[in-house]
């Protein structure tokens, strides 16, 4: 059974705390000659854009839109866009552009991937703020090129994702611009950050040996669980007070999972790390556990290190260690070991779960 804390009040349930499975995409009936608008994020996408005709609306999410894909294709250009509309863990620009662009410029498939140039920063129409960013790419298999645009709004990201066989990387680059131009983009923008291409690390981490689990206590549980929900009281306040998002506080490390996903090295909490678990929104973020260390009157330089995962619409904190577990350590440990919480993060109803081991030693 699992402790589930809702509003202040516990009740047993005996919902599983483990990762779900993968969901399936679920086609999404749309008349073909109308618009359709996400609703959670007030963005519509018309049947057609820049001539491409929509060809396919699917939620990623099973049923809730939290990752939503909307497909456009042009038969004369055989040429095929997909724009991502997700709820991510970390809603900003510079983190998911550098995630995708990533992606692309590391796809063995696309032979040798060449950027165009640097990233390049737009706004959106009615908006001044360059929040947004877009590259792309000339390839040498697969197709001509490819390409990718990000920009993060409120809560939610979108992407766009274009290859090619007809148009090169400044072809397709032009191509990206007017198709975003011609999005539905809500009337009433939430306050957008200027987006900054994430640098490198100039002192990046070097990784030690595999850490120690340290001994689970109540106190320190509950502190973690609590994180999700503390993350998005700072947010939801941040909102209602019109306040434009802060920059994300990552540089690149040099190192990548798998010589493809990269890893973020946090550039305020000192040995703290991030791995986004593919392109769609989810981040592995490792970092010392602050809250459990104010709450008992301690240093923060002798608190233990959490492990969570940031979902779409909740967090996964698993135990804590005695030091920073390296990466591959930490991917071990979430594809291996159960969570000790859930916390919810999206919705109105705020909700935290606790495994039944929580507090065993």
């Amino acid at each position: 059974m699992w402790l589930r804390i809702v509003g202040g009040f516990a009740m047993a349930t005996a919902l599983p705390l483990a990762p779900s499975a993968q969901a399936q995409p679920s086609p999404i009936a749309v008349k073909t000659d109308k618009s359709w608008t996400h609703k959670p994020s007030g963005i519509a996408f018309p049947s057609k854009i820049d001539g491409f005709a929509r060809s396919a609306v699917e939620d990623l999410s099973n049923g809730a839109l939290l990752d939503t894909s909307i497909a456009y294709d042009d038969p004369i250009s055989r040429t095929h866009v997909n724009v991502y509309v997700y709820h991510a863990a970390m809603p900003a620009t510079a983190i998911w552009f550098d995630v995708a662009a990533t992606m692309i410029a590391t796809n063995d498939k696309f032979g040798r991937p060449a950027a165009l140039g640097d990233p390049v920063a737009f706004a959106l129409p009615g908006s001044s703020v360059p929040a947004g960013l877009r590259q792309s790419f000339d390839i040498t298999q697969v197709g001509r090129s490819s390409g990718v645009a990000v920009i993060a709004i409120g809560e939610w990201v979108v992407k766009l994702r274009v290859t090619s066989p007809v148009h090169d990387a400044s072809q397709l680059d032009a191509l990206l611009d007017r198709m975003i131009a011609q999005i539905g983009w809500p009337r009433a923008l939430p306050p957008l950050a200027t987006a900054v291409p994430l640098k490198p690390c100039p002192q990046p981490l070097v990784f030690g040996a595999p850490a120690d689990k340290v001994t689970k206590d109540g106190a320190s549980v509950i502190a973690g669980a609590m994180m999700g929900n503390i993350d998005r009281s700072v947010r939801e306040k941040a909102a209602k007070n019109r306040e434009a998002p802060a920059a994300p506080a990552y540089c690149v490390h040099p190192d990548r999972i798998q010589g493809r996903l990269p890893i973020y090295q946090g550039e305020t909490n000192e040995g703290s790390y991030a791995i986004p678990l593919g392109d769609s929104g989810t981040m592995l973020v490792i970092a010392r556990d602050t809250l459990t260390a104010l709450l008992g009157g301690k240093d923060e330089s002798s608190a233990p290190w959490t492990i969570t995962v940031r979902k779409l619409d909740q967090w996964l904190q698993y135990p804590s260690y005695a030091s920073a577990p390296p990466p591959a350590q930490a991917i071990e440990i979430v594809q291996s070991e159960k969570p000790l919480s859930t916390t919810s993060v999206y919705g109105k109803q705020s909700q935290i779960s606790l495994s039944p081991d929580a507090v065993a030693n």
